[in-house]
């Protein structure tokens, strides 16, 4: 039986990736923060270790010996420049931690969870081998996430055996309020209005296949961006609602009147002390679309990728 260690375990993707690590028999150590909310993970034959990636004495204590893998998805995806401290705590020293307690432990390979976003942004077709803009790019979490890739690399020549994942946008059960919120709002007719731009968007489940597929196929050092199908978000509303029976009367909304919405979530935010439901890095990214040509699909056996998307977070 194949041992692993995974971080992140109580979120979106980590839910996702015990379900589809308890058929396949591995014995799973489930690293969560103190305090947090165990009901969905206490479904699944996992050992649930309480521990914190920033804290390093506690990782350590956490993980155990002669592990097969880590999968490390751990990370902070807020987009609200007031958390960009804790950001960086989470998405690099918590990486950095990852990486230091893998190679101490001598684990046999890990697999980590970055985002498609740690390429910054481009007008010209992403693929693995493009330079990377995001250090100059307004987005700390694009910044955050290709600065933890850069130190995952580093620990790669020092001998860690490592993968790194890049998904783009992922929907699917146990979301807590990234798509999932759209599709709750979409469903309500609670939308001012219908966003511009496009993206890339594929199942959690397939993202989980996908990480299993790393760890059984992947190369030490490399880069595997996921993709998905590309859609307009008109296309993506309009498909909430054809599931959900509701009409469709809303407009698109204007590059102007996406602005007018951001001041108001700004003054909502400064009221309620909450982020903000609009800020200027998603205002960004939702008036952006980029085209990906993964190598994902040929490279890793099994996984679900789109060869040519339309890209986004």
């Amino acid at each position: 039986m194949k041992k692993a260690f995974v971080t992140g375990a109580t979120g979106f993707l980590g839910l996702n990736l015990m379900e589809t690590l308890s058929p396949e028999k591995w014995e799973v150590t489930a690293l969560h923060l103190p305090g947090d909310d165990l009901k969905h993970l206490s479904r699944f034959d996992v050992r649930a270790v309480e521990g914190d990636i920033t804290d390093y004495e506690s990782l350590i204590r956490a993980m155990p010996d002669a592990l097969d893998s880590v999968f490390h998805l751990a990370g902070d995806t807020s987009m609200w420049s007031k958390q960009a401290l804790r950001q960086y705590r989470i998405n690099v020293q918590g990486t950095i931690n990852v990486c230091r307690a893998a190679m101490e432990r001598s684990v046999g390979r890990m697999v980590y969870t970055s985002s498609s976003s740690a390429y910054g942004y481009h007008a010209d077709r992403l693929t693995e081998s493009t330079v990377s803009n995001a250090l100059t790019c307004k987005m700390n979490y694009n910044r955050t996430k290709y600065i933890a890739e850069q130190e995952v690399k580093k620990a790669v020549d020092e001998g860690l055996n490592a993968i790194i994942l890049n998904p783009c946008n992922i929907i699917g059960p146990y979301d807590p309020g990234n798509w999932s919120q759209l599709i709750i709002n979409a469903s309500k007719n609670r939308l001012p209005g219908i966003p511009p731009g496009v993206g890339t968007f594929s199942h959690v489940r397939d993202i989980a296949e996908a990480h299993l597929a790393a760890f059984e196929s992947g190369r030490a050092g490399e880069n595997y961006l996921l993709g998905g199908v590309e859609a307009s978000f008109r296309e993506v509303i309009a498909e909430i609602i054809k599931v959900t029976g509701k009409d469709l009367p809303l407009k698109e909304l204007s590059p102007g009147k996406l602005k007018i919405f951001l001041h108001a979530s700004r003054l909502k935010s400064l009221v309620d002390g909450r982020e903000p439901m609009l800020t200027y890095p998603t205002l960004h990214y939702q008036n952006g679309g980029l085209e990906i040509n993964a190598k994902a699909e040929t490279s890793l056996p099994g996984l679900y990728a789109a060869g040519e998307v339309a890209g986004g977070i």
